[in-house]
């Protein structure tokens, strides 16, 4: 029993050793990253304004879309642990380790093991999946929802006991599936633009498939899915709408507290929040003319964001791509190949439904709110070889009899192989490019070189002259180092500005500046400070002893 075992083992070991090197290899990396680069603006505000807040803070306010609202719930439990980067950073990077093991999972489903460790491998090479892995923002969270609600949508769809039947093991995927749904929309709003098209492969599947008991339990966990987000999101509609209500002049309810206007007008409350949330200047439609002349370079910058300076390769790529993805989902459903045929579907809807959803909406989104699709782009990559040789082999199976099956069995394997060691060849030169370890914004990079050279033991007060600045003072001194400072504008320790402020005459302000040059104490600073810091963007002066 004993041999049997270790027998077992070392098959397993040998079967998954290639994504477990990987697996262990970007943990290390990711680690690294998580505490070596310097966060940027939109974490640093995250942290600052909502994580450090609290848990219940974080799910009632939304200010900007920059609150990812679920991802800042989640950041304010950790960031009990103590130290400000596991709490700014550490959901992202479970959300990312997480995301490698249900990449490789559910493909595994349809194809080799080895072609499924070059399709992960090709996702963790990809420019925005590395830099949003440790990153303190919800986009990674929002990847690993979707892959999570793909897993559950598998077992849904291809039940691995081939009976179908519910129970128990069948319900706990549909209510998996709708918490991942309930979980990507509470996290980014605009997630979804993947919500609905894995709800539609899904319905697609179970309905070409002739399950319709299934297709109706699928339909009911989204319909639960949607009404739990509605929940949700009406808790933040009253929070801020009330908010609005009591601080507008107009309002009649101007001056109140927030309970007695939740009590008395809770639907002003609410109609009030979401009318906010939904005019936010950032997800408005752009003019149509515009769209249209712009669409396909826009294409090509999201592309960009796969792999640098890839965009337009990639967009023709992918175009290909998608040709023989649908002649591999036709083939897989006359086949009844079941895991291939899923698989390909997902991959067909959710990539199809992108431009789709842009053109409904006439919208160009931020760049990063399709990282998402680095996972079903690492599945299209890995599609596209299996079409390749179901047509060519089909072709040759036509002109010898059906004589290729003993050829195909000997090549697949040595040739999946290649495609592996390729693909980790290639997130090993990906990883050590200087603009993925370069951090998100250079601004902070200068802003936190000069932190590192302040002496904090000899510095009491401080004087900053940007948003920058100071969201960077307070994240590395006052909660990396503990050091408390007040800022004092007449006679400060510590001075920290951007050099466009410096000279003899200010500019007119501008975000994200909060002073002009002249504004600066300059008769102190030159008659009691030294330079302590200077480089091309920012300079620091400390108080000489």
């Amino acid at each position: 029993m004993g041999r049997i075992t270790e027998k077992n083992a070392a098959a397993k070991l040998k079967e998954n050793g290639l994504f477990w090197c990987l697996f262990l290899g970007m943990g290390i990396y990711y680690i690294w990253r998580m505490f070596s680069i310097p966060p940027w603006y939109d974490e640093l505000y995250t942290y600052e304004n909502f994580i450090d807040r609290g848990m219940i803070y974080s799910m009632i306010h939304w200010p900007l879309p920059n609150n990812h609202v679920f991802f800042s719930a989640l950041s304010a439990i950790i960031n009990k642990l103590g130290n400000p980067y596991i709490g700014l950073r550490g959901i992202s990077f479970l959300a990312s380790m997480g995301s490698l093991l249900l990449l490789y999972r559910i493909l595994k489903k349809g194809i080799s093991s080895r072609m499924a460790a070059a399709g992960t491998a090709l996702f963790s090479a990809m420019y925005n999946v590395v830099q949003q892995a440790a990153q303190g923002r919800g986009y990674a969270l929002s990847g690993f929802f979707l892959l999570a609600a793909a897993n559950c949508l598998y077992e849904i769809c291809i039940p691995e006991d081939g009976t179908g039947k519910s129970g128990k093991r069948r319900f706990r995927y549909y209510a998996g599936f709708a918490a991942c749904l309930t979980g990507g929309l509470y996290t980014i709003a605009s997630n979804l633009y993947w919500v609905v098209p894995v709800c539609m492969a899904g319905g697609l599947y179970l309905l070409f498939s002739g399950e319709y008991k299934r297709l109706f339990r699928l339909v009911c966990a989204s319909l639960a899915a949607a009404a739990v987000t509605f929940g949700l999101y009406t808790i933040i509609w009253l929070a801020i709408g009330s908010n609005f209500l009591v601080k507008e002049e107009t309002s009649a309810f101007y001056g109140m507290g927030h309970l007695q206007v939740l009590k008395t007008a809770p639907l002003a409350a609410f109609s009030r929040g979401m009318e906010a949330m939904l005019s936010d200047p950032n997800i408005q439609s752009i003019d149509r003319s515009r769209f249209n002349s712009e669409f396909i370079l826009y294409l090509e910058r999201v592309l960009n964001q796969v792999y640098p300076r890839g965009g337009r390769f990639l967009l023709f790529l992918i175009a290909f791509g998608l040709v023989l993805l649908l002649a591999l989902t036709i083939q897989s459903f006359l086949r009844k190949n079941r895991a291939v045929f899923f698989l390909s579907l997902y991959v067909l809807v959710l990539t199809a439904m992108v431009p789709v959803f842009l053109a409904i909406q006439c919208v160009f989104p931020y760049l990063r709110v399709f990282t998402y699709m680095g996972s079903v782009l690492a599945m299209l990559f890995v599609l596209m070889p299996y079409a390749v040789w179901g047509i060519v082999a089909q072709v040759f199976r036509n002109q010898t009899g059906g004589k290729t099956e003993s050829f195909a069995a000997r090549f697949k394997a040595p040739a999946a192989f290649l495609c592996a060691i390729a693909a980790f060849l290639l997130t090993v030169v990906c990883c050590r490019l200087p603009e993925y370890n370069a951090g998100y914004d250079s601004r902070d990079n200068h802003i936190y070189a000069a932190l590192e050279q302040m002496d904090e033991e000899k510095v009491e007060t401080v004087l900053v002259g940007d948003v920058y600045a100071r969201q960077n003072l307070y994240f590395h001194i006052r909660r990396c180092r503990g050091k408390e400072l007040t800022m004092d504008y007449e006679q400060p320790d510590y001075v920290l500005m951007d050099k466009i402020q410096t000279g003899p005459e200010g500019e007119g302000l501008v975000w994200p500046y909060e002073m002009n040059t002249g504004d600066f104490p300059w008769e102190w600073i030159e008659g009691h400070m030294e330079v302590v810091f200077e480089d091309d963007a920012y300079i620091a002066y400390q108080v000489m002893e």
